[in-house]
């Protein structure tokens, strides 16, 4: 099947004409589709008596496509796979595993225009599948360097591995990128006092607000997107999980939080951190934010230790503002956490904040950044607009909390 040809250019105009408006990031357009195995694709049967059925899709000139499935069941023994037809990457096996109450499940980004969606069934499995795609993504930006585009975001802070980041290895292990639909950010493991790694992930809600289909989401996690060199400029996107649920929020008129929960733990092999935090209300002094500017490779930006001050975004003294002496932000940075001197987060990114007509369009500058107040996010009227039940569940009343990353052991951030 293939897709309509995509309108690059007036997309790249829309987005410009959206920064600054709090709409995260896009890299994608999604088209609308009903395709499954009840009408689309070829079924095989093998030699064993073992059923395949493929779907081939095409969208011409995209960097990259990926599916979501409005409908997902699978037996338990059957396996579906995802992967490119002239690349050399393919995802999967997916399997019962993944089958969610509310039917639904997205995939990561596979390189390719086009892509193979194949499932396959052995011969001593009984039971009907019920595959059903409803949308396809055209990525028209390049987020995951699948084809290396050079010195991008280099102003945005340092690679994470270059030397000036070594004291922060902990905080950049709890960082991931986080891909929405068509939209992406950053966002961050962090700590709850049960000590129990509920992996859950602290980002921005204008972040989650345009894609998310309600409680259960398949938005896509991904760890370790870093350069293994200070002056690379790409990264592996082997290390990712899909699908979470939205624990808490608050909207732009407060501090444009969410919390959300991956719907499996990330694989121990990757190092996840899980990060402290401080919920503290004084003017905190900062050290550094950790973010994935435009998508791209994980970056550090600095600030040592100046006091950051409230400030409103849409809500009044909701935000911390201030700007890093050493790098900066830009789109994709959204959702990214703040840490303060004791290398806790204190908020997440909003965005850059304009005053005095200075222009942040092109992020990475020296105006202001807008970070949700922790402080603000941790109370509400609900456990659905606050954080406290989720990150202080068996209700200690601890103003501060380090991080770890198995659970038994404190990390201490100072």
């Amino acid at each position: 099947i293939t897709m309509p040809i995509v309108d690059v250019d007036a997309l790249i105009r829309e987005d410009e004409e959206n920064i600054g408006t709090g709409i995260p990031k896009r890299f994608a357009h999604s088209f609308d589709v009903d395709l499954g195995i009840n009408n689309a694709g070829t079924w095989e049967e093998m030699d064993d008596g073992g059923l395949i059925w493929r779907l081939g899709l095409h969208s011409p000139g995209a960097y990259g496509m990926k599916v979501l499935f409005n409908t997902y069941w699978l037996p338990e023994g059957a396996e579906l796979y995802v992967f490119s037809k002239d690349e050399d990457m393919s995802i999967g096996p997916y399997t019962h595993e993944q089958n969610h109450a509310d039917g639904k499940f997205g995939i990561p980004l596979v390189k390719s225009d086009y892509i193979v969606v194949e499932y396959y069934q052995p011969n001593n499995i009984n039971g009907a599948p019920q595959i059903n795609i409803n949308k396809v993504f055209h990525a028209y930006q390049d987020i995951l360097d699948f084809y290396e585009e050079p010195n991008r975001d280099r102003y945005c802070g340092d690679n994470v591995v270059c030397s000036s980041a070594n004291a922060y290895e902990d905080q950049v292990n709890s960082v991931v990128k986080l891909t929405m639909g068509g939209y992406m950010c950053s966002g961050a493991l962090i700590n709850n006092t049960s000590q129990d790694l509920t992996p859950y992930v602290l980002t921005a809600y204008h972040c989650v607000e345009p894609e998310s289909p309600g409680e259960h989401n398949y938005f896509t996690f991904y760890f370790n997107y870093e350069s293994s060199s200070c002056s690379g400029s790409s990264g592996s996107q082997n290390n990712s999980e899909t699908g979470s649920y939205l624990r808490a929020s608050k909207n732009g008129n407060s501090s444009d939080v969410a919390l959300l929960e991956m719907d499996d733990d990330p694989a121990s092999w990757w190092d996840p951190y899980f990060a402290g935090w401080s919920k503290t209300s004084s003017n905190p002094q900062v050290s550094a934010g950790i973010h994935h500017p435009n998508g791209g490779i994980k970056k550090i930006s600095f600030d040592y230790g100046d006091t950051w001050y409230g400030c409103g975004w849409y809500g009044s003294n909701s935000h911390w503002c201030a700007d890093f002496d050493h790098g900066g932000t830009a789109g994709g940075s959204s959702g990214s956490p703040l840490f303060n001197t004791d290398k806790r987060i204190i908020g997440q990114l909003s965005g850059c904040f304009v005053i005095g007509g200075n222009d942040c369009s092109d992020g990475c500058g020296l105006d202001d950044n807008a970070y949700g107040k922790f402080s603000t996010s941790w109370n509400g009227g609900s456990s659905s607009s606050r954080l406290k039940d989720w990150l202080d569940p068996v209700n200690t009343g601890q103003t501060t909390l380090d991080g770890t990353y198995d659970g038994g052991n404190i990390v201490y951030g100072c």
